[in-house]
Formats: C-alpha cells, sequence, structure tokens
C-alpha cells in the first residue's frame, strides 16, 4: 500500500531499496529469588558482565577512533561512565544482597526505573538519552546470559534498516556496505544515533512516531532525507523521478565540489560571505571541505546533552577547539538556546502550556543566570584561540539585550581581576528571529556589533504558524509577501545603521532562496554543508543586478502560491540540471 510518512532528517540522502526491520536485541529477563548463600556468586556475576561489557565498549571506541575519529568515539565515554558509577554499583548490590533477587531482575529494573524518569523530563535532550541507557542494559543482560545479539554487522544484502529505535552501538556497528540508510520511530537530530549517522554518512530519518509498524521486510521504499520524507511502496513513476534524483544529485555534488577552492563571488564581483552551521565539533571538517570561510552559527547545546551539566572547564575546550581550527575565520558561538523544539528547561517545576512562546533562549539563560554566567565566561576565556564573535538567540525586547550585555560586561570584569585573558572587542551580537526584533532592529542596532536572521522562528513567529503542524504546515512558507518584505526591512536598516547582518536560518541553505536573498541584500550567510556547493554555483552564476529585478517582479505578486510559481520558473528555466 502506497503511503507517505514524515520524520526529522538526521542525515542527509535519497536512497531506494528493501526493507529490514530490526528488532535488535530481544531480551528475556528471568525474574528468580535467590538463596542467602547465593548472593556470592550472583554480585560476581554482575561484576564480570561489567567487565565483559565495558571491555565490547572500549573495542567498540578503539574501531570509532579508526574509522572515523576520536571525538566519535567519545559518544560511548557516556556508556563508560554509567558502568564504572559506583552508586550504580552499590544500588545493584545493595538490591541483590537485600531483596535476593537475581542480578538480571535487579539491572533491568533500576535501569527501567531511570529511564522512566527521563521520560517524564520535558527535556529533548535528556530524553535522548534514554536510547543509551537502553543499549548498556541490553549488553549487560546479553553477557549475563552469555547470549549473542543480532547486530547490523552480519547483514549481507543491500537493506534499509527500521527499527523503534537504534543504540549508538548498533549504529557504529552497521555495515556501510549493505546499510543503505535507517529509519528509527524515535530519536532525533541531537541524538547520539544522529550524529553517528552523519558521521558515517548514512541516510537518515528518526523521530517517524509510526515509521517501523508501517512497513514489512522486503517492502521497497524511498528514502528522501533532503525534504524528511519516507515512501512507501512508490509507484514505478516515483522510482523513476527519485532514481533520477537521487543520480542528478550525485553527479550535480561531484561537478560542483570542483567549485569548493574558488572565490564565493557574483559573475559582476560581488563578494559573497558563506559560513556554516554546525551543532557538534565533528562537523568541522565536513564544513571545511565544502569552504565554509568559518562558522556563523555554532549552537552550543551539544555540551548540555548529559544529565549533569558542563562546568566552565570543559566548554572552554569545546569552544577552544572550534576556534583553533578555524583560526584566523571567524567563529559565532550562539550562547544556549533552550526551549520550544530544542532543550526544554532543566529545573522546571511545572510544564509549559506553549513552550514557543514561553522561558526559551535568552529568556531562559536571563533566568538561569548562574549557569548564563558559567557559559559567558567560557566563551570569553576561549576568545583567546581564535576570531570568537558572541551571539544571544531571541532578543525580543532592549531590555533583554541591555541585561545581557551588563552581565557579559560583569564577566570581562572579573576575568581582568582574575587576570584571565579574553578578547576585549569580542563582537556581541544578537539573532533577529522574532517581529519586535525586526521591527525595532533600528533602536537594537544600538546594543549590537552584528545581527543574524534566524528564519525558522521569524517565519514561524510572522505567520503564527506552528511549523511542525501536519493540519497548518501549508501555510509556514518564507515566500509570503510578508515575510519578503518583513526581510528587506531588516536588510535596508541594517545598511542604514552601519551593522553587520547575516542569514543563519533553513533559507540561507536552501537553493531556490538564493537569488531570492541577494537580490534582498543579504551578502552574508550561514547554512548547512547539504547545499553548500549548489549554492555556490548559483551565486557564481548570478549577477547582483538580475536577482534584484527578480525580487522587485516578486513584490508585486501578492499570492504566496504565486511568488512560489514565478520563482521557481525562474531557477527551472536559469539552472535546469538543479532540483528545487
Amino acid at each position: 500500500m502506497h503511503k507517505i510518512i514524515q520524520g526529522i532528517i538526521a542525515s542527509p540522502g535519497i536512497k531506494i531499496g528493501k526493507v529490514y526491520v530490526y528488532k535488535g536485541s530481544n531480551i528475556i529477563i528471568p525474574k528468580y529469588t535467590i538463596s542467602e548463600d547465593n548472593v556470592g556468586h550472583e554480585i560476581d556475576r554482575y561484576r564480570s558482565a561489567i567487565e565483559k561489557t565495558k571491555g565490547e565498549i572500549l573495542a567498540i571506541q578503539e574501531q570509532i577512533s579508526k574509522s572515523l575519529s576520536n571525538d566519535m568515539a567519545d559518544i560511548f565515554s557516556s556508556h563508560l561512565m554509567v558502568l564504572e558509577d559506583p552508586m550504580f554499583g552499590e544500588k545493584v548490590v545493595s538490591a541483590i544482597r537485600n531483596e535476593k533477587r537475581n542480578v538480571e531482575w535487579v539491572i533491568n529494573d533500576i535501569t527501567l526505573e531511570l529511564i522512566k524518569s527521563l521520560e517524564s523530563i520535558d527535556h529533548v535532550y535528556l530524553r535522548e538519552r534514554i536510547i543509551d541507557f537502553s543499549d548498556i542494559n541490553k549488553r549487560l543482560i546479553n553477557n549475563l546470559q552469555k547470549t549473542h545479539s543480532l547486530s547490523l554487522n552480519d547483514l549481507d544484502e543491500e537493506v534499509i534498516v527500521f527499527s523503534s529505535d537504534l543504540t549508538p552501538s548498533d549504529t557504529a556497528m552497521m555495515n556501510k556496505k549493505y546499510v543503505l540508510a535507517f529509519v528509527t520511530d524515535t530519536g532525533g537530530r541531537t541524538s547520539h544515533t544522529a550524529i553517528m549517522a552523519r558521521a558515517l554518512e548514512i541516510p537518515a530519518i528518526v523521530g517517524t512516531i509510526s515509521g517501523t509498524s508501517s512497513v514489512k521486510d522486503g517492502d521497497t521504499v524511498i528514502i528522501d532525507a533532503i525534504h524528511g520524507r519516507i515512501i512507501i511502496n512508490p509507484s514505478q513513476d516515483e522510482i523513476d523521478e527519485y532514481t533520477k534524483y537521487q543520480e542528478d544529485l550525485l553527479q550535480l555534488e561531484a561537478e560542483l565540489s570542483k567549485l569548493t577552492h574558488l572565490p564565493w563571488t557574483t559573475l559582476d564581483n560581488e563578494v559573497i560571505h558563506v559560513f556554516g552551521n554546525i551543532e557538534i565539533p565533528e562537523e568541522m571538517d565536513i564544513m571545511k571541505e565544502h569552504g565554509a570561510q568559518g562558522i556563523g552559527l555554532y549552537r552550543s547545546e551539544f555540551l548540555f546533552l548529559d544529565k549533569s551539566l558542563p562546568d566552565e572547564e570543559r566548554q572552554v575546550q569545546a569552544y577552544r577547539r572550534v576556534l583553533e581550527s578555524f583560526n584566523p575565520l571567524p567563529v559565532t558561538i550562539r550562547t544556549l538556546d533552550v526551549g520550544g523544539d530544542k532543550i526544554y528547561a532543566y529545573n522546571k517545576k511545572y510544564k509549559e502550556r506553549n513552550p514557543f512562546l514561553g522561558c526559551r533562549a535568552i529568556r531562559f539563560s536571563l533566568e538561569n543566570e548562574p549557569l548564563f554566567r558559567t557559559q559567558l565566561r567560557a566563551i570569553l576565556r576561549a576568545s583567546v584561540y581564535g576570531n570568537a564573535k558572541l551571539m544571544f538567540p531571541m532578543i525580543t525586547t532592549i531590555e533583554e539585550i541591555i541585561k545581557a550585555r551588563a552581565i557579559t560586561f560583569e564577566i570581562m570584569e572579573e576575568l581582568r581581576a582574575e587576570k584571565i585573558p579574553f578578547n576585549e572587542d569580542i563582537p556581541i551580537g544578537i539573532m533577529i528571529e522574532v517581529p519586535s526584533a525586526a521591527i525595532n532592529i533600528d533602536s537594537l542596532s544600538n546594543y549590537s556589533d552584528f545581527f543574524s536572521v534566524g528564519t525558522n522562528d521569524l517565519v514561524q513567529y510572522m505567520l503564527a504558524v506552528d511549523r511542525i503542524s501536519e493540519k497548518i504546515a501549508y501555510l509556514y512558507n518564507p515566500l509570503n509577501l510578508a515575510v519578503l518584505r518583513l526581510l528587506k526591512y531588516i536588510v535596508e536598516v541594517s545598511r542604514d545603521n552601519n551593522v553587520p547582518l547575516s542569514i543563519c536560518g533553513e533559507m540561507a541553505g536552501e537553493p531556490r532562496y538564493t537569488m531570492l536573498l541577494l537580490g534582498l541584500g543579504f551578502r552574508n550567510f550561514s547554512m548547512g554543508s547539504a547545499f553548500m556547493h549548489q549554492i555556490k554555483r548559483i551565486i557564481r552564476s548570478v549577477k547582483i543586478e538580475e536577482c534584484e529585478s527578480l525580487v522587485h517582479d516578486l513584490m508585486q505578486i501578492e499570492t504566496t502560491v504565486e511568488i512560489e510559481e514565478h520563482l521557481l520558473g525562474i531557477l527551472n528555466q536559469k539552472f535546469p540540471m538543479m532540483v528545487f
């Protein structure tokens, strides 16, 4: 039966193939009581399983270090920390001694209790750690029972893997020769499984909710990890269309990769600056390979993945690594953006009724000042290692930027008093991602060294559309005339006030908007790597005058549908080899 389901793009790409439903190791938990005489034996079994599991994790780390990098191998450090956690061990041993239960039963109950506590937290990143604990639990139980769990390394034919979830070790051990792509019901872009997929360059869509229950072994599927959709049992026409799309993308990417070291200039020699968006340091190399001129958006949320908050030193080292790698090119570090569809909040005693309009981003940082101050100290300390810029997310009022800057300057005074070096002239900017900031951009220019437009939220708030709502998703369109007018206003006021401006939302990284954004006046772009080569091709094939003429024509059209049709007509005519 033909069906289309949506999900979150964890790793981009297009694949067509047969479904393999992976159930992992369906562990069976034996439950029985033990005598006092067997307590010591049960504790010994537990300790042996711990050592064996640690050995397996270390072996996986070694393999990943050789095939990928030490940093990707570090994903499994949290697994080792749990296995070596004395509190976890004491809890297990105590339960065996006092409750006289077998070790499998005890470990499983403790793990389920931990998972249940994480499930109740409205905190995306922490909930995504559930799969890590599940991974550890399965390994321990399997080693206690001396069973061999099914591995994706054992595959002997090309398949697209569907699973309710995949552990990081499942992903790490995938046989890349046979796993074309994978789909999971759970997870998000920041899960360890998603990070592994990007590092392995395996197309992946996660968070489908019902993906696995919608397929069976042998079904043909198209994985469109460019638009985040899965087509189940497609028609021959769809297979032909996507086969051509896949071939065109590969051919185009191979051809366009030759542009990597050529300048980002238009035909009339207007210099365009293109930077990368990264979530984790491991994405630095791919940005360099695509010719990024620095990092325009370094999301700091990845540091807050674990159940404990990162201390100042750990943050300094993470920021330093990226700064040193790109020095002297600029790296813009955004302070913690929490709330809504990202991290929710660390110490919430209540659930937000509407988190998108609640305590998120800079509001959360100002509400949790000690955490904010620690991050600012770390960024400032790291600033001496490269060309650092500091950026605050989701500024909505003048008061917020005044307060955020005041705290930053207080931190600077503390560092001076402690004789700790930092860049005294570090640029401090803000994201323009809500209508109030866009409308007040002239006033905000008095407090900002630079602006960066976050179109994802700006479009959402401008059009009053929840961008992840299936019922009204059709209304979420950056080509709405109101959005175009607002973007034009932002460019004009920034230019009048001599404040450098960039654009870092999804619009910046989609080829269909490149000519439009150039025509509106944007000269600094920050984006993911997926379409960087295609965007470079467009930039190097157009004149600013024709882009401005395009914008003029689009501004005369009232309906979004007609604006889109006109834009795509121009693009398809000018770039027939590209897919828009």
